[in-house]
């Protein structure tokens, strides 16, 4: 019987911390790695893919700051 739980499941149970590194700008990441940024811009919260804020792959415009840490979270390949 195996004991491995699917890819989703592990994503959902992450533990995520959050840093501030400016008025609007927020860095998400788990224990080990940098998921990637949440910036305020224009009433909306942009999720930024990956280590650097400069070169981060836009995942999406949230209307929440929680939805956008949600949805770096979730990514795959995020843990």
């Amino acid at each position: 019987m195996s004991t491995t739980a699917p890819t989703d499941v592990l994503r959902r149970m992450a533990r995520v911390i959050t840093r501030t590194i400016s008025s609007d700008l927020v860095q998400v990441s788990t224990p080990d790695r940098v998921l990637g940024h949440v910036r305020a811009e224009q009433g909306t919260f942009v999720a930024l893919r990956g280590a650097d804020p400069r070169w981060g792959e836009v995942v999406g415009r949230y209307p929440s700051e929680g939805l956008a840490h949600e949805a770096l979270r979730q990514r795959k390949r995020s843990i």
